[in-house]
């Protein structure tokens, strides 16, 4: 973030003092604005430790030469990283706040595992998170976010749903934790989720657990 006036006339009143006071020949031999400390809030202690590896190359720089642009560069190339707010602390310190992102789900691509994040980025992973539910079929990240945003607009929770199922026609079937399956259309998906809100505690519907609602104005029931 750019530095505020008020910032801005700090840090020339710092340095008129500095510089009106220590000699430049002084300055430039030890140092004295070189990056000593990277400070990073909001991560565990692997993931913080693998971070600062990537920010190698600017320790020992001048921190009135450190461009903005190259943290900025580094942050966003760590998937783990929703967003984050960097300060420069003079003469010599560097902080940055981080806010990871949410893992929304998990999916698996050519046999390995990932976590999808709420940056709409994919995070490597060793297991599936049980807690979250698993997307089946090649969604692209775009697919994945469209029907998120459907279900986050419906009556339906996403913390019912256990299997997000994709199909080539970018249609979804949606398996929740209690068995029931939905069939969806491909389009009207907030609309069918809502509908399948309100009759799915009525008598009539209690050992229904497939309702496909492929087609308009329609919900073709199975019952288990």
């Amino acid at each position: 973030m750019p530095l505020s006036k008020d910032k801005k006339i700090v840090t020339y009143l710092f340095l008129l003092i500095i510089f009106g006071s220590i000699n430049n020949k002084y300055l430039t031999s030890t140092n004295f604005f070189e990056i000593k400390n990277l400070g990073l809030v909001g991560l565990n202690s692997e993931e913080k430790n693998n971070l600062l590896s990537n920010f190698e190359k600017i320790k020992k720089k001048n921190i009135f030469f450190l461009e903005r642009e190259e943290l900025i560069k580094i942050l966003n190339s760590n998937n783990l990283i929703e967003s984050f707010v960097i300060n420069k602390n003079y003469p010599s310190d560097v902080n940055i706040v981080i806010k990871k992102t949410t893992f929304l789900a998990n999916i698996k691509i050519i046999d390995e595992n990932f976590f999808i994040g709420s940056n709409k980025k994919l995070i490597k992973s060793l297991v599936n998170n049980p807690n979250l539910p698993t997307v089946y079929g090649n969604p692209s990240l775009k697919d994945f976010f469209s029907i998120n945003e459907k279900i986050l607009k419906s009556s339906i929770k996403p913390s019912e749903i256990k299997k997000l199922y994709f199909f080539p026609s970018k249609r979804w079937d949606l398996e929740l934790k209690d068995g029931t399956l939905l069939k969806l259309p491909i389009n009207n998906s907030i609309k069918s989720l809502n509908k399948y809100f309100e009759i799915k505690d009525l008598p009539q519907f209690s050992n229904v657990k497939i309702f496909d609602m492929r087609i308009s104005n329609q919900i073709i029931i199975n019952e288990s």
